[in-house]
């Protein structure tokens, strides 16, 4: 069934294609709309020819070359490696995904995270919930700075006035649900 599935997606995606190159030939915009997409700044952390490598072992990875990896790609990739992997350890693989695929943004999301060290926004927050005793979303300009400069990774000024270039100060007060945006290139307009 879900071999079925699969080949009704690439016809899908087949007709859609012919249709944008005929509407190319014919002079015409392509009546195809395409969802919105939110603003992201992953691909600023790689360099085009990474993001090249990337698109190579992404389009590698999409066996059936439907622009999303899923179970079966996954499942298909590791045959082709000698391998069987279960079901389930292959969900597990793509439970970070919005339901249970991943495109090309989301596997350089992935990527960047894994390589650029960032924790994921929920942890981020949950650090700075830590901080803030009565749990109001903000921290005291001081308070903040005397924790970068002598608790953990201790910032030094150099480091702290970087920072302070990016981070949403009001009032002498740091917003730390917008600055988790901004560290995680989120978009801060969703923030009230």
């Amino acid at each position: 069934m879900a071999s079925k599935a699969r080949v009704q997606r690439e016809k899908e995606k087949a007709a859609e294609k012919k249709a944008e190159e005929e509407a190319k030939d014919a002079g015409t915009p392509s009546t195809k709309k395409r969802a919105q997409r939110t603003t992201s700044n992953v691909f600023s952390l790689f360099s085009q020819s990474q993001i090249q490598e990337f698109k190579e072992a992404f389009t590698m990875i999409d066996q059936n070359r439907d622009g999303f990896i899923d179970v079966e790609d996954l499942k298909d990739m590791y045959a082709s490696l000698g391998r069987t992997p279960s079901t389930q350890d292959c969900e597990e693989m793509l439970k970070e995904c919005v339901h249970g695929q991943m495109n090309f943004t989301a596997f350089l999301t992935l990527f960047g995270q894994k390589l650029h060290g960032t924790d994921p926004e929920g942890t981020i927050m949950d650090a700075f919930k830590m901080f803030d005793g009565e749990n109001v979303g903000y921290l005291e300009e001081e308070y903040f700075k005397d924790l970068l400069m002598n608790v953990g990774d201790q910032y030094n000024q150099s480091e702290i006035n970087q920072t302070w270039k990016e981070l949403p100060l009001e009032g002498g007060r740091i917003d730390y649900v917008k600055f988790t945006k901004i560290l995680k290139g989120s978009n801060t307009e969703d923030v009230a």
